[in-house]
Protein backbone atom coordinates (compact mmCIF):
# COMPACT_ATOMS: atom_id res chain seq x y z
CA UNK A 1 0.00 0.00 0.00
CA UNK A 2 1.31 3.54 -0.99
CA UNK A 3 -1.30 5.56 1.22
CA UNK A 4 -3.98 5.44 3.20
CA UNK A 5 -6.77 8.31 2.95
CA UNK A 6 -9.41 8.37 5.56
CA UNK A 7 -12.92 10.40 5.08
CA UNK A 8 -16.05 11.09 6.82
CA UNK A 9 -17.77 8.54 4.69
CA UNK A 10 -14.76 6.18 4.85
CA UNK A 11 -11.06 5.32 3.96
CA UNK A 12 -9.03 4.93 0.44
CA UNK A 13 -6.09 2.76 0.29
CA UNK A 14 -3.67 3.65 -2.59
CA UNK A 15 -2.15 0.60 -4.44
CA UNK A 16 0.51 0.98 -7.27
CA UNK A 17 -2.68 -0.15 -9.77
CA UNK A 18 -5.73 0.01 -7.90
CA UNK A 19 -7.70 2.41 -5.09
CA UNK A 20 -9.68 -0.07 -2.62
CA UNK A 21 -12.14 1.96 -0.93
CA UNK A 22 -14.28 0.90 2.34
CA UNK A 23 -17.22 2.92 3.12
CA UNK A 24 -18.39 3.61 5.93
CA UNK A 25 -21.86 2.04 7.52
CA UNK A 26 -24.76 4.56 6.58
CA UNK A 27 -22.44 6.43 4.38
CA UNK A 28 -23.94 8.31 1.51
CA UNK A 29 -21.17 9.00 -1.70
CA UNK A 30 -22.33 12.07 -3.96
CA UNK A 31 -20.47 14.16 -6.65
CA UNK A 32 -18.37 15.39 -3.82
CA UNK A 33 -16.78 11.78 -3.75
CA UNK A 34 -16.27 11.17 -7.56
CA UNK A 35 -14.47 14.92 -7.33
CA UNK A 36 -12.33 13.61 -4.24
CA UNK A 37 -11.87 10.73 -6.28
CA UNK A 38 -10.45 13.16 -8.91
CA UNK A 39 -8.06 14.73 -7.03
CA UNK A 40 -6.68 11.58 -6.20
CA UNK A 41 -5.82 10.35 -9.95
CA UNK A 42 -4.27 14.18 -10.71
CA UNK A 43 -1.92 14.00 -7.43
CA UNK A 44 -1.15 10.02 -7.09
CA UNK A 45 -2.30 8.11 -10.38
CA UNK A 46 -0.74 11.10 -12.92
CA UNK A 47 0.58 9.54 -16.20
CA UNK A 48 -0.36 5.76 -15.51
CA UNK A 49 -3.67 4.41 -15.45
CA UNK A 50 -5.49 2.74 -12.10
CA UNK A 51 -8.72 1.05 -11.23
CA UNK A 52 -11.08 1.77 -8.72
CA UNK A 53 -12.30 -1.87 -6.16
CA UNK A 54 -15.51 -0.87 -3.71
CA UNK A 55 -15.16 -3.50 -0.96
CA UNK A 56 -18.89 -3.48 0.23
CA UNK A 57 -18.65 -4.65 3.70
CA UNK A 58 -21.40 -2.48 4.57
CA UNK A 59 -24.76 -1.13 3.47
CA UNK A 60 -24.28 2.44 2.35
CA UNK A 61 -25.91 4.89 -0.37
CA UNK A 62 -24.48 5.74 -3.69
CA UNK A 63 -25.69 8.76 -5.82
CA UNK A 64 -25.41 7.47 -9.51
CA UNK A 65 -23.89 11.04 -9.73
CA UNK A 66 -20.81 9.91 -8.04
CA UNK A 67 -20.27 7.13 -10.85
CA UNK A 68 -20.67 9.90 -13.62
CA UNK A 69 -17.95 12.32 -12.18
CA UNK A 70 -15.70 9.38 -11.57
CA UNK A 71 -15.98 8.81 -15.15
CA UNK A 72 -14.79 11.02 -16.06
CA UNK A 73 -11.19 10.52 -15.21
CA UNK A 74 -9.30 9.76 -18.40
CA UNK A 75 -6.74 7.36 -16.64
CA UNK A 76 -9.19 5.28 -14.42
CA UNK A 77 -9.93 2.08 -16.50
CA UNK A 78 -12.47 0.06 -14.29
CA UNK A 79 -14.68 -0.02 -11.49
CA UNK A 80 -14.97 -3.22 -9.59
CA UNK A 81 -16.97 -4.38 -6.68
CA UNK A 82 -16.40 -6.67 -3.93
CA UNK A 83 -19.25 -8.04 -2.00
CA UNK A 84 -21.24 -10.59 -0.31
CA UNK A 85 -24.37 -8.96 -0.06
CA UNK A 86 -27.01 -9.91 -2.88
CA UNK A 87 -28.59 -6.59 -2.73
CA UNK A 88 -25.19 -4.64 -3.20
CA UNK A 89 -24.28 -7.11 -6.27
CA UNK A 90 -27.66 -6.33 -7.56
CA UNK A 91 -27.05 -3.01 -7.46
CA UNK A 92 -24.01 -3.05 -9.58
CA UNK A 93 -26.49 -3.94 -12.57
CA UNK A 94 -27.72 -0.57 -12.30
CA UNK A 95 -24.69 1.51 -11.29
CA UNK A 96 -22.99 0.05 -14.36
CA UNK A 97 -25.41 1.77 -16.66
CA UNK A 98 -23.72 5.42 -15.28
CA UNK A 99 -20.48 4.51 -17.00
CA UNK A 100 -18.93 3.54 -20.01
CA UNK A 101 -15.84 2.04 -17.82
CA UNK A 102 -15.28 -1.55 -17.63
CA UNK A 103 -17.59 -2.53 -13.66
CA UNK A 104 -17.25 -5.89 -12.55
CA UNK A 105 -18.60 -7.52 -9.21
CA UNK A 106 -16.66 -10.22 -7.20
CA UNK A 107 -17.43 -11.88 -3.72
CA UNK A 108 -13.72 -12.04 -3.38
CA UNK A 109 -11.33 -9.59 -2.67
CA UNK A 110 -8.24 -11.09 -4.31
CA UNK A 111 -9.90 -12.03 -7.33
CA UNK A 112 -10.76 -8.19 -7.50
CA UNK A 113 -6.71 -7.02 -7.00
CA UNK A 114 -5.89 -9.35 -9.37
CA UNK A 115 -8.22 -8.59 -11.93
CA UNK A 116 -7.59 -4.52 -11.55
CA UNK A 117 -4.02 -5.32 -11.51
CA UNK A 118 -4.17 -6.74 -15.19
CA UNK A 119 -6.87 -4.76 -16.62
CA UNK A 120 -4.52 -1.93 -15.66
CA UNK A 121 -1.27 -3.55 -16.96
CA UNK A 122 -3.36 -4.41 -20.12
CA UNK A 123 -4.46 -0.77 -20.89
CA UNK A 124 -0.68 0.63 -20.41
CA UNK A 125 0.58 -2.16 -22.98
CA UNK A 126 -2.17 -1.20 -25.10
CA UNK A 127 -1.68 2.58 -24.84
CA UNK A 128 2.03 1.87 -25.49
CA UNK A 129 1.10 0.11 -28.47
CA UNK A 130 -1.14 2.76 -30.00
CA UNK A 131 1.72 5.47 -28.88
CA UNK A 132 4.26 3.13 -30.61
CA UNK A 133 1.95 2.92 -33.89
CA UNK A 134 1.08 6.60 -34.17
CA UNK A 135 4.86 7.54 -33.88
CA UNK A 136 5.90 5.78 -36.76
CA UNK A 137 3.50 7.21 -38.71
Amino acid sequence: MKRLLTYDFGSLKLYDNYVLAQINEGATLSKDAGKILRDIAEEHYKGHFFAYISYRKHSYALDPSAITEASKIKNLVAFAVVSNIPNALNNTKIESQFTEKIYKSFEVISEAKLWATNIVIEHTKNALNTDSIQSEI
